[in-house]
């Protein structure tokens, strides 16, 4: 049976969660927030309750609830206790919760924002590469296309060097504020790829437009540096959506999986 592209991409994610027992615990009332499983305003009455749901100790999910606290998905109400916040409250940019964001049902939703932010930043850091690249830049970024290009049929690789071209744009734009909003979602950014070279014919269908993007930079030319970063942000958002979309026969809530790998 063919897999849903968000359930390869939930267990891609879970494989790299912390190992300690505050982790495990942080990562699955984390992710049963996400998901809705714990609703906004759910009320954790009763600690020695979700100790035991959990197999943890009181202790343990004290500390979990004060780390999800830390992340805006709890928070303490006057005679109600612990609850879980509003959606509003929620620290989007955290790296947790975007893991967990993309590993729910939410994950088009989650994905398709990056895709705006992305819309809007990397455009502009594209054509401020142009503007300010050296020679050294321009080098790495032809490299990284080469890369990219030899590494199409290896998925693993084209991710980690498809991310490491992204992020030599945004150094060779040298606005380190801009570089520090595109890392907070780096997260994002990874599990889109996760999904997106899943697509019918892989990396192979946006290869091109990095070749782009890079002899672009290389050339200095601003407006065909920004208008190629574009055009490789709208096909790769394109083929996020389509892929994301339920497969017939897989569209129940019951699909997701809750990634607790102890439940």
């Amino acid at each position: 049976m063919q897999e849903h592209p968000t359930r390869l991409a939930r267990m891609d994610f879970d494989a790299r969660t912390g190992t300690g027992l505050r982790q495990r615990t942080v990562e699955s009332i984390g992710y049963r927030i996400i998901d809705s499983t714990y609703p906004p305003g759910h009320r954790f009455a009763n600690q020695e309750d979700l100790s035991a749901e959990l197999g943890v100790s009181r202790t343990v999910v004290r500390e979990a609830l004060g780390l999800l606290r830390d992340k805006g998905l709890i928070e303490s109400r006057p005679k109600a206790g612990t609850v879980v916040a509003d959606h509003r409250s929620w620290n989007l940019l955290d790296p947790d919760v975007l893991r967990w964001s993309i590993a729910a049902r939410s994950a088009p939703t989650t994905l398709s924002h990056v895709a705006e932010v992305r819309l809007v930043i990397e455009p502009q850091a594209a054509r401020l590469a142009a503007r300010r690249r050296n020679d050294e830049a321009a080098m790495e970024l032809l490299a990284l296309y080469d890369a990219m290009a030899a590494s199409v049929s290896d998925f693993n690789r084209y991710i980690e060097v498809d991310l490491a071209f992204h992020d030599a744009v945004f150094r060779a734009a040298a606005n380190p504020v801009l570089a520090q909003m595109a890392e907070t979602i780096r997260v994002a950014l990874e599990g889109s790829r996760r999904v997106t070279v899943q697509v019918p014919g892989g990396p192979a269908t946006t290869i091109e437009h990095h070749a782009r993007v890079a002899r672009a930079i290389q050339d200095r030319d601003e407006a065909e540096a920004a208008r190629a970063m574009t055009e490789l942000i709208e096909v790769s958002t394109s083929h996020l959506l389509r892929l994301l979309q339920p497969l017939d026969g897989d569209s129940s809530p019951d699909s997701t999986a809750d990634p607790d790998p102890d439940r």
